[in-house]
């Protein structure tokens, strides 16, 4: 048994290297006797016979050539090994080179669990092969040298000892039932268990996890004070001990706050902030920070304690801010298939009144849509988000020419996966379809939504769903010239393929509940089609059908599904089936189906798509693209 404590926590294989001599007292494991011949320098002169002609060589010179299997330890030798490269020179051939090199094979061996490698050097008694008529002294003959390494068996796991001390030992010793559970969830989450082959790189990783873990959840002072890995190289085998001290338990106690200077200091209490005497998690501070970064005060934010057991009973938070401007002016162009060429004004001002409401404007002209709205944002308060605003919509799409003027009030409230919108909108809207008589309609309309997200990445998801409920109700006695209910519902689901392939799955369904449609504006019925919902259909062309136009239905559906294939990190291809329509009713419902291919391109605000679609109705191919640049 050959004891090593603590020589596996270091960085780098060269000094376990240079360790391994003393490791191997109690019962050195010797690599092959090489004949003495094979060890020594080459005399300053020899001669020998090649061909007909006799080559005197005043030195040896030589490169050296790795034979082994194609493994990966042996990639790491040639990684690590500068003599193994294929871009190695020839250099003079040393008995203290040679032993150089077994040092460093042993050792980064050592450093995957190969304790007991076979290493052999071959054709060091065998003068040069290839005479070197380059060389400024053409009595240098270059050999090549095989050096052939066996790694021989691998070190496995046998046992495993974690040993706790401080407050944590104090809590299992009093039989807290929190601290018997965690200690259950420490051992499973072990990195490097029983059965495992033996690596340093694992052995350290598991030591920083265990550490880690400790100090995300109350013990932020957590250190490991000892650790062994004893390993038994004649009989492959390894047994790990590792003592930890938790320290003490840490508590919260006060904010301390730099970098505000134009908000006030109760805006950050609208963002859940840990409160004194609240035990610490580093999670709870991470999450703090996330709904600080959030929002829009603030560019830069980190929020962090001093883990110093000396102030484990109210731990201060720092929490460092740097501030967004209070106002910007933004311009940005664009394209969609959809609504034609777009160019944009936007206007924000962070601190209304001087306090901190959030107006966000802007004016947007595209082909066939102009639009131009202010909304102001009050600071968010118990997880609720209240806004209200004004829009004014104008559309020319499908053959309809519409003017919707708007105003509204609503109430985002989020609590974990699941948000919840309320809101309260006056619409009035005038609608022009040729051929028929101008319509004015108007609607004091009340919505509800749900909307249940559980997504691995917010911009680009490769797993998780998403569930969409929305509700929306007006009352003709109040303000409407139409009584109706309208349902919406959507689910969306990513499911991850490979390394980086997924499947997206994608349905929605929805019904206004009314007598008629007279009196309902076009933004409470549903037309379908486009870039985001049936593609290779024109935006909107799916619904009721006029002669010169096409104007919402109560009803609608859509499904969708695709594959993304991603070729490297930043482009990707696609293909995916489209299926879907609206209509006034489900019996004049009929599906109308694409099919197509397309292209991705990743950017930090998720793919941008361009699709071609090929409609199955119409038998027309049509492109589908969208994208916008601000500057």
């Amino acid at each position: 048994m050959m004891p090593i404590r603590k020589c596996l926590g270091f960085s780098g294989w060269l000094l376990y290297a240079a360790a391994i001599p003393v490791f191997a007292q109690e019962k050195p494991v010797l690599p092959p006797v090489v004949p003495l011949a094979q060890t020594q320098a080459a005399p300053e002169s020899e001669s020998v016979t090649d061909g007909d002609a006799d080559v005197v060589i005043r030195r040896t010179s030589g490169r050296f050539r790795l034979q082994a299997a194609n493994t990966d330890w042996a990639n790491l030798l040639r990684e690590h090994i500068a003599e193994f490269s294929g871009s190695s020179e020839s250099q003079n051939v040393t008995p203290g080179l040679i032993r150089r090199l077994r040092q460093d094979i042993s050792g980064i061996l050592a450093t995957e669990g190969y304790f007991s490698p076979q290493i052999e050097f071959r054709n060091l008694d065998d003068v040069g092969t290839t005479a070197n008529s380059n060389s400024a002294n053409a009595n240098v003959a270059e050999k090549v040298i095989e050096v052939v390494v066996d790694a021989g068996q691998r070190t496995g796991i046998e046992n495993v000892t974690l040993t706790f001390q401080g407050a944590f030992a104090d809590a299992l010793a009093a039989d807290d039932a929190i601290a018997k559970q965690r200690r259950i969830g420490l051992i499973e989450d072990w990195g490097l268990g029983v059965g495992q082959f033996f690596r340093e790189s694992d052995w350290r990783d598991a030591k920083t996890q265990l550490t880690e873990t400790l100090r995300s959840d109350v013990y932020a002072a957590a250190r490991i004070t000892d650790s062994a890995a004893n390993v038994d190289a004649d009989n492959y085998r390894a047994d790990l001990q590792v003592e930890v001290d938790s320290g003490p338990p840490f508590f919260l106690g006060e904010l301390r706050v730099t970098g505000l200077q134009r908000y006030p200091q109760w805006l950050l209490d609208r963002y859940q902030p840990p409160v004194r005497g609240e035990a610490y998690s580093r999670s709870r501070l991470l999450e703090f920070q996330r709904n600080l970064q959030n929002s829009p005060y603030f560019g830069t934010v980190a929020v962090s304690i001093d883990p110093d057991p000396e102030k484990a009973a109210a731990v201060p938070v720092e929490v460092n801010l740097i501030e967004r401007k209070a106002r910007d002016l933004s311009f940005g162009v664009g394209y969609s298939s959809n609504t034609g060429f777009r160019g944009e004004i936007a206007y924000r001002d962070r601190d209304i009144l001087e306090k901190a409401w959030d107006l966000r404007s802007a004016i947007r002209i595209e082909q066939k849509r102009q639009l131009g709205y202010a909304d102001i944002y009050l600071p968010p308060h118990d997880n609720k988000l209240d806004s209200f605003g004004v829009i004014m919509d104008r559309q020319d799409v499908s053959g309809v020419k519409s003017l919707r003027n708007a105003v509204g009030i609503k109430r985002t409230n989020t609590h974990g996966h699941i948000e919840q919108r309320l809101a309260l909108k006056l619409i009035r809207e005038r609608k022009e379809v040729e051929g028929e008589d101008d319509s004015v309609s108007k609607a004091l309309v009340a919505s509800v939504g749900w909307t249940w997200r559980d997504v691995d990445n917010a911009f680009a998801p490769r797993r998780g769903e998403i569930y969409q409920l929305d509700l929306d109700v007006s009352e003709k006695a109040l303000l409407s010239d139409q009584r109706f209910i309208r349902s919406y519902g959507k689910y969306q689901r990513w499911i991850p393929v490979g390394r980086t392939d997924s499947v997206i799955l994608r349905a929605e369904a929805g019904q206004v509940f009314s007598p008629k449609n007279e009196g309902i504006p076009e933004d409470y019925l549903f037309r379908t089609g486009g870039s985001s919902t049936v593609r290779g259909y024109a935006y909107q062309s799916l619904g009721v059908q006029h002669p010169t136009a096409v104007t919402g239905g109560r009803v609608m559906g859509v499904a969708s599904a695709e594959y993304v294939h991603w070729l490297n990190s930043t482009w990707g291809v696609a293909s995916f089936v489209d299926a879907g329509d609206a209509a006034d009713s489900w019996k004049k419902f009929s599906l109308h189906k694409s099919l197509g291919v397309g292209g991705r391109y990743h950017t930090p605000a998720g793919p941008i798509a361009l699709d071609l679609a090929y409609g199955l109705q119409t038998r027309k191919a049509r492109l589908d693209f969208s994208i916008a640049i601000a500057f």
